[in-house]
């Protein structure tokens, strides 16, 4: 089973979040050929990016992993959306839209998250402009997502998401 760890990667927090999710999914699911691009230090990283990478050869390099992997782990955190990221989702759905058996998983660890945290004095006191105190994250890319897979709040669910599916994936009458 190929998976692809998708987020944002040009960061410190970036960086020790893609570490810790690449060993966490690695440990639970010792099996998985786990590619998380900011390992790839031909073309990311610290050392990655003293090299010059074309856009072409960037975008073959992560296309390659994307078209063989069989899920895509998708960090959504940020203010807005990872650009890169965003691109993913919408090439890993048209995948699955066309009948590619994939899973597709986003994930949100914002702790302003509606769901999470609403409140009628959050309601009362966000209506001006600049005061709303919910997290906002573009609902064409999180309907990508959840047309046809996960969304979830922590690496723990999109790790159990992974381990249904690949149960039934893989043990399926």
């Amino acid at each position: 089973m190929k998976a692809y760890l998708a987020g944002s990667i040009f960061y410190y927090g970036d960086e020790l979040r893609n570490r810790e999710w690449a060993v966490r999914i690695r440990e639970a699911i010792p099996d998985i050929d786990l590619y998380s691009p900011i390992e790839n230090t031909d073309i990311n990283g610290s050392e990655g990016k003293k090299k010059f990478g074309s856009p072409i050869m960037i975008a073959q390099a992560d296309n390659e992993r994307l078209d063989k992997s069989d899920i895509l782990i998708a960090c959504l955190d940020g203010d807005v959306i990872p650009a890169g990221t965003s691109a993913e989702i919408g090439k890993f759905h048209e995948k699955i839209a066309r009948g590619d058996h994939k899973l597709l998983i986003g994930i949100i660890t914002d702790n302003r998250q509606c769901c999470l945290t609403h409140s009628e004095a959050k309601d009362k006191g966000g209506r001006d402009i600049g005061a709303q105190q919910y997290s906002y994250q573009n609902i064409y890319v999180t309907g990508l997502i959840k047309d046809v897979g996960e969304l979830v709040t922590n690496i723990d669910d999109a790790i159990k998401c992974i381990k249904v599916w690949s149960k039934d994936v893989y043990f399926a009458d």
